[in-house]
């Protein structure tokens, strides 16, 4: 079993966190930073068994958010 973290921050931190809240596997845990302000940070954590796996969440967990960052940008501009 591998473990990763991912460690995320900037100023729409928490409504990019909620919105991928959605794609949460059964093993993948989602967590609000309560440490920074206004929700500044948030850490996803997750297991997987295979590597291409780890991979392939990572990669996925990253588009996402680059996703729902330019959908907050755009609203923001």
């Amino acid at each position: 079993m591998m473990r990763a973290k991912m460690v995320f921050s900037g100023e729409h931190a928490g409504d990019v966190a909620r919105s991928l809240d959605p794609d949460n596997l059964p093993d993948m845990e989602l967590e609000l930073s309560e440490e920074v302000e206004e929700d500044k940070e948030f850490r996803v954590e997750f297991s997987v068994e295979k590597i291409g796996t780890l991979l392939a969440t990572a990669d996925d967990l990253l588009v996402n958010i680059k996703i729902a960052e330019d959908v907050l940008n755009r609203e923001d501009g």
